[in-house]
């Protein structure tokens, strides 16, 4: 009865926006974030720009949500994109103008879902250059559901005119070499590297500083694998497939939808939400009522027990 009713409530407007309302949150865009770049850098950029971006990570959101299969996966595989034509001439889509919003797989190919959105590419970057430690950390915390410590001490990012040949990769490297900074960087910054591709508004790239970019990368698993991967294609397949990324996703979809730690609900609550996940085929809106259902039951047990 209590997934009878979740799944009737998902129907419902306010339900839907709740479930977008996490996916930001997951994605770390639910803050507004000044996404003004450098206008010598990329010229037209602007505010008007930066919104359609926004609206084309929701739609994309949306439709991988809505869809028959609903699938977690799609979020980090898919290759196509939300562009019309303000966005076409940034992106590489022959759009009209006036094109309305569409769903647009690009010639490049390269594309990995919400990891290589421009809007959160240009998120987790500066003004004039990309970010790989931002991008690393967000990959770190979000996809991963890794703890970091906070910096022992602030550090200001190497200028770009004090090492004019060096990649973005090279100054990251240069900067985070102490053993003090690698104790967080050795996970951070061999995943943020391997969205080097893109440059600080989202658009594909093969050089740097008129070098080929290296977009090498890797992880420690918490099982104790070393997993390699090479740009953000093979990242997203690592993620898609991994039980880390899995269960961070559904902790966090948790604890968003019910205010308290799956933690606070059993030892086991959170096995069981994955398996469940695993069974029906990573289907997002099937979760969500899963997780009602645990939380709700759960609930009543105690109720019982106090009784």
């Amino acid at each position: 009865q209590v997934a009878q009713m979740a799944e009737r409530m998902l129907s419902d407007r306010r339900a839907k926006a709740k479930v977008r309302e996490f996916l930001l949150t997951w994605l770390k865009a639910d803050a507004s974030r000044d996404l003004t770049k450098d206008v010598q850098t990329f010229p037209g950029f602007d505010v008007a720009v930066i919104s359609d971006l926004r609206t084309s990570l929701e739609l994309f959101l949306d439709d991988v949500v809505s869809s028959e299969g609903s699938d977690f996966r799609q979020l980090l595989l898919s290759e196509d994109l939300y562009l019309n034509g303000r966005l076409g001439p940034f992106y590489g889509a022959q759009l009209p103008a006036e094109a309305d919003f569409t769903k647009v797989r690009l010639l490049e190919s390269r594309r990995a879902g919400v990891l290589t959105h421009p809007y959160l590419l240009a998120s987790f970057a500066y003004t004039r250059e990309t970010s790989p430690i931002h991008r690393g950390v967000f990959l770190v915390r979000g996809m991963l559901g890794q703890t970091l410590r906070p910096p022992p001490e602030a550090v200001v990012p190497l200028p770009v005119e004090l090492h004019p040949r060096l990649t973005t990769r090279e100054r990251v490297i240069l900067q985070t070499q102490a053993t003090t900074c690698m104790s967080c960087h050795g996970i951070i910054n061999p995943l943020g590297f391997t969205l080097e591709n893109f440059d600080a508004i989202g658009r594909y790239r093969e050089k740097d500083r008129d070098q080929t970019v290296d977009a090498t990368g890797s992880y420690h698993t918490r099982a104790g694998a070393v997993i390699r991967v090479n740009g953000a294609r093979e990242l997203a397949e690592f993620l898609a497939g991994n039980t880390e990324s899995q269960a961070a996703f559904i902790d966090q979809l948790f604890h968003h939808l019910v205010q308290q730690s799956v933690r606070a609900y059993g030892p086991t609550t959170l096995d069981e939400l994955q398996r469940t996940f695993v069974v029906e085929t990573f289907h997002i809106r099937k979760l969500v009522v899963a997780v009602m259902v645990a939380s709700a039951l759960r609930g009543r047990e105690n109720n019982v027990v106090r009784k």
